[in-house]
């Protein structure tokens, strides 16, 4: 069943006993099991949760490409506003599919339980990498990671939102092996340096799956110019260079920055001030804590002090107790790069980034670092602390079973009201001689192409509308008769395009979402 001669970059299937063998086999299928189901929901029901507005924005952009209509949403305008390796991904099933989009987008749901699927073995084969002596045991790090990943709400709300997480994640996991390994060889100083090519590809495509992985290269390019390991450097950066250049060449010629338009748009609309450190506070509770949720109304308050007490006791018990044998067990120093990538991300999208309700999904890396670490710590504390741990492990494993079924009950059966957005792009397909405009317009322009994108995130017009100050001369030059949007969003443009004498007028709700149409005087 397991091929005792496939290699892994030097681990071997053999490296798992037959214990961790069935666990991985089981928890691989169990994970992709877990997500099938979300593509046979009812078509509305496709539109929410996991799944969000700007999933769907991939998916037009996919749909377009896979027709020859050239990277857009509305098969007319060229954007940047999306992430572009997870779009390759998806072009193959829209391309496969043709017209029928709707069974594309359920094929993405399964597309990405393979990913998750996938994640489970790569991430069991890097942990077995970190570890400095092989553990024999079936509760074992590499089976407590695939556990956590595989079946934790967290990873699979991030996992499984329709974006790039997913896919990003499998690429850390791979350049943590990939680095892990050239580290190792370095100490013994025989390296090759295919090794740092093939680490540039993988940090290239990480690149290529979320931007903001640049800053991991820079920090591991900077890392081993440190440690004197020059051409070696030269190499890893001129390959993830080489690997992301397309990338950078289609933004700087057709947009005239490297960066995409989604940031630039998210940094274009101001956030109220403590929001996004309120985000970032939230998104730390849950990853500290891992596999379980303090309820959703306790507020920032409260979700710092537990994060004070968690990290108070976690000092304690490093400091005071044989826990801090555990950074014995494992290659600790080879995750400082990424730990140092996480800690600039956290800083750098709380305080200098406008998009508090994606800081969660941000911090991604911070989250595979931290289940690594209590991977091995769980492991340790079973094997080495008797039976009194072993209770308290069990214990915690069955109060997180029943925090992340009660979680696991919103993706599963979330509230007809998440439809919103499919019945306002529901509403624009029966008004299409009308112009409308939405800056949450994913789920909707995906239904009818009459919707044009309003935020910036996929229409540089309208972010260069909005950077100028002219948002309102835009909708009327483009003859928009219709706004819509959630009622906060949609005043804050009514009053934005008043400024330029242009005037919307209420004349209807669709759940939350409010339609605005435009004087004719």
């Amino acid at each position: 069943m397991f091929g005792q001669n496939f290699r892994y970059r030097g681990v071997r299937f053999s490296s798992f006993n037959r214990g961790e063998k069935y666990c991985l086999t089981a928890l691989s299928i169990l994970t992709f099991l877990l997500r099938v189901p979300l593509a046979l929901r009812p078509t509305a029901m496709l539109t929410a949760l996991p799944y969000g507005d700007d999933a769907y924005y991939l998916f037009s952009i996919a749909r377009h490409l896979s027709s020859g209509h050239g990277i857009s949403v509305d098969g007319i305008h060229l954007t940047n506003g999306f992430q572009p390796l997870i779009l390759l991904f998806y072009t193959p099933i829209f391309w496969l599919f043709g017209s029928n989009a709707w069974l594309a987008v359920r094929w993405t749901f399964v597309m990405n339980a393979a990913i998750s699927a996938l994640t489970i073995w790569t991430g069991a084969f890097t942990v077995r990498a970190l570890e400095r002596q092989t553990q024999r045991s079936t509760v074992s790090a590499p089976v407590i990671f695939a556990a956590l990943s595989g079946l934790g709400y967290e990873f699979f709300a991030q996992m499984t939102n329709g974006l790039e997480t997913g896919l990003l994640t499998l690429l850390l996991l791979i350049s943590i092996y990939y680095y892990n390994k050239i580290a190792f060889e370095e100490k013994n100083e025989n390296a090759p340096r295919s090794e740092y090519i093939a680490l540039g590809v993988v940090l290239g495509l990480t690149v290529l799956a979320r931007i903001d992985a640049a800053i991991l290269v820079a920090i591991i390019v900077l890392s081993l110019f440190l440690r004197r390991k020059i051409v070696p450097a030269i190499i890893t950066g001129s390959v993830t260079f080489l690997i992301t250049l397309p990338w950078w060449l289609y933004n700087v010629i057709y947009f005239g920055n490297v960066m995409p338009s989604s940031g630039q748009a998210e940094n274009s609309w101001p956030v109220p001030p403590g929001i996004s450190l309120q985000s970032a506070v939230k998104s730390l509770s849950e990853i500290i804590t891992l596999i379980f949720y303090l309820p959703g109304s306790f507020g920032p308050v409260i979700r710092t002090l537990w994060i004070l007490a968690l990290l108070s006791a976690i000092v304690y018990a490093f400091t005071r107790t044989r826990l801090k044998n555990v950074l014995r067990t494992m290659r600790f120093n080879v995750l400082l790069p990424f730990i140092l990538f996480s800690l600039i991300l956290l800083v750098y999208y709380t305080f200098f980034f406008g998009a508090p309700h994606f800081i969660s999904r941000y911090m991604q890396p911070m989250r595979i670092l931290w289940a690594i670490i209590v991977s091995f710590a769980a492991s340790w504390l079973w094997d080495q602390r008797g039976k009194f741990a072993r209770v308290l492990l069990t214990l915690g494993v069955v109060l997180g079973i029943t925090f992340t079924i009660y979680q696991y009950a919103f993706l599963y059966f979330p509230s007809i009201g998440t439809c919103e957005l499919y019945h306002a792009g529901l509403w624009a397909k029966d008004h299409p001689r009308e112009k409308i405009a939405m800056l949450q317009s994913g789920i909707a322009s995906f239904i009818a192409p009459n919707i044009s994108n309003l935020d910036g995130k996929v229409n540089s017009d309208a972010l260069k509308a909005h950077l100028d100050g002219h948002l309102g001369e835009y909708l009327q030059q483009e003859k928009f008769s219709y706004i819509a949007d959630s009622k906060s969003f949609i005043s804050d443009i009514n009053r934005l395009a008043q400024k330029d004498h242009v005037y919307f007028d209420s004349c209807m709700m669709i759940g939350s979402i409010e339609v605005m149409k435009r004087r004719d005087d």
